[in-house]
C-alpha cells in the first residue's frame, strides 16, 4: 500500500524551472496572506484598546461631571450665605447708623431733663411776685428776660413745652393727677388745670403734664 498523494495536476508538464517558479510565487502567497492576517491581528487588537480607551473615557467623562455637579451646588450654596451676610451686614450696618443717629439726636437728652425744675423753679418765682410793688415788678421784668432767653436757647435744641390747658386729655402727653366735675363750658375728659408743665425733645415725651380733667 502506498500513502495518498495529492497530485497538483498544474505543475504536469511543467519543467524544473517553472516547478521552481511557482512554488516560489505559492511561497510568497503565502508570505503575503500570514502579513495581512498579522495586520488584521494588529487592527482588531488596537480597535479593542480603543473600545477599551473610550469606555474608561465614558467613566472619567461620568465622573466628571457629578464633580462639576457637586462644585455648582457648593457654588450655589456658597452664593446663598453670601447673599445672607451681606443682607445681615446691611442691616446692622442700618441699625449702628440709626443708633448712632439716634444718639447725636437725643445726646443733650439728660441735660434737657435736669434743666427742666430749674425752669419749674424760674416760673414758680415769676408767678409769685407778679402782685407785688412796682420796685420787685423792675426786678421782674429783668428776671423775665433772662428766663426768655433761656427757654429760646432751649427750644432751638429741640426742647418744647407740651400744651395741656383746655386740651383734651391725652395718657401720652398728660398724666391726670385728679378729676373734677364738669363746667358748663367744659367738656367731659378735657384738661381744665395744669398743676406742671409737660416738656418734650426732639418728639420725645421727656416729662409728661400733670393735670386736672375734667369728667362726668
Amino acid at each position: 500500500m502506498y500513502p495518498d498523494k495529492t497530485i497538483d495536476t498544474g505543475v504536469i508538464g511543467l519543467t524544473k524551472e517553472e516547478r521552481v517558479e511557482a512554488a516560489e510565487a505559492t511561497v510568497e502567497t503565502t508570505e503575503t496572506m500570514e502579513e495581512n492576517a498579522a495586520e488584521l491581528t494588529e487592527e482588531v487588537e488596537e480597535t479593542s484598546v480603543e473600545d477599551g480607551e473610550m469606555n474608561g473615557s465614558s467613566e472619567d467623562t461620568n465622573a466628571n461631571t457629578a464633580e462639576n455637579e457637586n462644585l455648582a451646588q457648593e457654588l450655589e450654596e456658597s452664593k446663598d450665605r453670601l447673599l445672607r451676610l451681606h443682607a445681615e451686614f446691611d442691616n446692622y450696618r442700618k441699625r449702628t447708623q440709626r443708633e448712632k443717629e439716634d444718639w447725636h439726636k437725643f445726646a443733650a437728652m439728660d441735660l434737657m431733663e435736669k434743666l427742666l425744675p430749674v425752669l419749674d423753679n424760674f416760673e414758680r418765682a415769676i408767678e409769685s411776685v407778679k402782685n407785688e410793688g412796682e420796685e420787685v415788678q423792675k426786678q421782674l421784668s429783668g428776671v423775665e428776660m433772662i428766663f426768655r432767653q433761656l427757654t429760646e436757647i432751649l427750644q432751638k435744641e429741640g426742647l418744647e413745652p407740651i400744651e395741656a390747658l383746655g386740651k383734651m386729655f391725652d395718657p401720652n402727653l398728660h398724666e391726670a393727677m385728679m378729676q373734677v366735675p364738669v363746667a358748663e363750658d367744659q367738656e367731659d375728659g378735657q384738661v381744665v388745670v395744669e398743676l406742671r408743665r409737660g416738656y418734650s425733645f426732639k418728639g420725645r415725651v421727656i416729662r409728661p403734664s400733670l393735670v386736672q380733667v375734667a369728667k362726668q
